[in-house]
């Protein structure tokens, strides 16, 4: 369980780094097996290259090899991945994660030259993200084979595509690759039965995702299904509309268990509307979560 984390504004729109701190400070708490740095949860695409750069070393430092540290590079241009990859490498990055480019749709043959050209540059392990519904691009088991084929350190791929499209993709890529799952936690035990290497959900509910996670590794399959069941509700609405409405939902979760002060999204971006907070609260009111990431249970 690698939770993706949120990226903290003031409300001058900068960032703030203590908040961020904080965020990985709670993900630890809940016991987080590792985290994930600017994935869309992070609202990375409204985050400059220099800030991006001051984000990773006060993850890393955070962390203190406690866990591995995923970092995502995805950006407008080749170039521009490839020294942010290079930069988390030396910053003790475990591992970066690559989405589909950021700058429009390529054939085939450009998509997997994008791919092994960053990998190349690093000696870290790459993870690619496949994501159409979020990117506009989708990748495909063949053109992941043909990176993984040029490219050996990108054996890890990232799906958001829920439990049946994961199993083709694990029956197709075989034994070479891990195969983890997303979509905000939402099919975790699905993905975990069929064979998932591991889940990126977000972070504001990592604490009840690990619990879930953790029983089923135990064996007690009926208690993960329980607590799953408990928390689902949440996730459904908070994946329901967009990466905005999910971030805005993540950070008000955040702010209601005392980890950030403020949860507000770097504009430009609309604020959840006051039916959707309704809604949100009375989800919350359901769960009865720990302040802080406290573990129970």
């Amino acid at each position: 369980m690698y939770p993706a984390i949120c990226t903290p504004f003031r409300e001058d729109d900068s960032i703030d780094l203590d908040a961020q701190r904080r965020i990985v400070r709670f993900a630890l708490g809940c016991g987080s097996h590792g985290i994930v740095a600017f994935g869309l949860a992070g609202e990375v695409l409204k985050l400059s290259p220099d800030e991006r750069r001051d984000l990773t070393d006060a993850i890393i430092e955070e962390a203190a090899d406690s866990v591995p540290v995923f970092v995502g590079v995805g950006a407008p241009s080749t170039r521009a991945s490839i020294e942010l990859a290079r930069y988390a490498e030396a910053a003790g990055a475990g591992c970066v994660v690559v989405p589909a480019p950021m700058s429009g749709a390529l054939g085939p043959a450009a998509l997997v030259d994008y791919f092994v050209r960053i990998a190349d540059a690093v000696t870290l392990p790459v993870m690619v993200q496949d994501a159409p519904a979020y990117l506009g691009v989708g990748l495909g088991i063949e053109t992941v084979h043909r990176i993984g084929q040029r490219a050996a350190n990108v054996r890890l791929v990232k799906l958001e595509a829920g439990p049946a499209e994961m199993s083709h993709w694990i029956g197709e890529l075989g034994d070479e690759f891990d195969v983890w799952g997303g979509d905000g936690g939402m099919y975790l035990l699905d993905c975990v039965r069929i064979g998932a290497a591991g889940i990126i959900p977000g972070v504001d509910l990592i604490d009840v995702l690990v619990r879930v996670y953790e029983a089923e590794v135990r064996g007690e399959s009926a208690l993960a299904d329980e607590r799953l069941r408990d928390v689902l509700p949440m996730l459904v609405f908070e994946m329901q509309h967009s990466i905005d409405h999910y971030n805005a939902c993540a950070k008000q979760v955040l702010v209601r268990r005392g980890v950030l002060e403020r949860d507000g999204l770097r504009s430009p971006a609309t604020p959840l509307p006051d039916a959707s907070r309704m809604l949100l609260e009375r989800h919350l009111a359901a769960l009865q979560l720990p302040a802080g990431g406290a573990r129970v249970g």
